[in-house]
């Protein structure tokens, strides 16, 4: 499974048992291996890649003037793919979905290359369109990614229109009268037939741990 848990805390994630996950919001561990990166320039803050068993997770070149956050890591094992992890800031010059459209252009020969999943935080929403220019909004984004071969595991699994999701992802201020979806994973379209489960953790029972809910991506192994 892949699972983006945004702002969990470890516990959570050893519960879980994901294959690979992806964490925004997280420390620096006090050791990287085979096994666990960290990217960021916040030792306090940052996005954490781990995998189990199988799965080792290793670095790809960076791309020159990629807006934050968007690193590119190799997953090997009983699936090899390359990994694009997102956590979608403000305050950048490519704020929230700008940066993660500009990334996912300069990343597209990797995209190209081989089967890809890019995950995490994006802070978007097909209903913040307006908010940004028409070719770097959330929109744009779903039609660069389509273009790319990628889809949303969510919006494939349960078959919704993005801006009309069933599940929020977030919940502002931790209120549970405040939901929204704005964490996803994009994967290869040819896997979509092979996802046996995509859900996402409710609100009651993990509240205090995040604002953010997991995202858990189910893949067959034969993926690949």
């Amino acid at each position: 499974g892949i699972d983006s848990p945004v702002t969990a805390e470890v516990s959570m994630l050893d519960a879980l048992g994901p294959d690979i996950s992806v964490v925004q919001e997280v420390a620096r561990p006090s050791t990287e291996s085979d096994q666990c990166l960290w990217f960021g320039d916040n030792p306090r803050q940052g996005i954490a890649i781990t995998t189990s068993g199988e799965y080792r997770v290793e670095r790809l070149p960076t791309a020159r003037n990629v807006p934050k956050f968007v690193f590119p890591v190799l997953i090997t094992g009983p699936v090899t793919f390359s990994l694009l992890a997102v956590w979608a800031k403000t305050g950048q010059k490519h704020s929230y979905v700008e940066a993660v459209v500009q990334a996912a252009k300069l990343y597209r020969s990797l995209i190209e290359s081989g089967p890809t999943v890019l995950i995490g935080d994006l802070n978007s929403n097909a209903n913040w369109d307006r908010a940004h220019p028409k070719d770097r909004n959330h929109s744009a984004l779903i039609k660069l990614l389509s273009k790319l071969g990628l889809v949303s595991a969510y919006h494939t699994h349960f078959n919704e229109e993005h801006g009309a999701e069933s599940a929020p992802t977030y919940y502002f201020l931790w209120k549970h009268s405040r939901p929204y979806h704005m964490d996803y994973c994009f994967l290869p379209e040819h896997w979509a037939n092979q996802i046996t489960k995509v859900e996402v953790s409710p609100y009651q029972g993990s509240e205090r741990l995040s604002d953010h809910r997991p995202v858990i991506v189910d893949v067959l192994p034969s993926a690949g």
